[in-house]
């Protein structure tokens, strides 16, 4: 019995430290990040914890270089499927208007800055710095 008792106390330690972990690592993620290129909002990453499970936005903005000048031309809504964390890293998924599924990786660099980039957006896709708004 006292094996037993003993046996649940650990279990039940092990569970509370693995859950406090994750939650100090999702806290580090959780709020609005910004990101720009050519002086022009590229990409805004939401990220919240409201359900439970971590869940968020991105919005990129296409620009488009004209005479030296870079403009948004496009403004695309995305919700994020399958987000993962892993330490200093993250990654997800977004739908295309064409229902094929663009995947992003994200890197922390800083307490309040990060990198984000498109992975098979093409071999030009940049890597955007974004920053945590606060």
């Amino acid at each position: 019995m006292r094996m037993r008792v003993s046996a649940y106390l650990c279990a039940a330690i092990l569970f509370a430290a693995a859950s406090q972990s994750q939650s100090v690592n999702r806290a580090n993620w959780l709020g609005v990040w910004q990101g720009e290129s050519d002086g022009h909002p590229s990409a805004v990453l939401t990220l919240a914890d409201d359900t439970g499970e971590l869940g968020g936005t991105l919005v990129l903005n296409r620009l488009k270089n004209e005479g030296g000048q870079a403009r948004i031309v496009a403004v695309e809504p995305h919700v994020l499927l399958n987000p993962r964390t892993d330490g200093d890293g993250m990654a997800f998924q977004c739908r295309k208007p064409d229902g094929g599924v663009l995947s992003f990786s994200v890197r922390l660099i800083a307490a309040n800055k990060a990198t984000i980039h498109c992975l098979n957006c093409g071999p030009d896709a940049p890597t955007v710095e974004i920053v945590r708004a606060k």
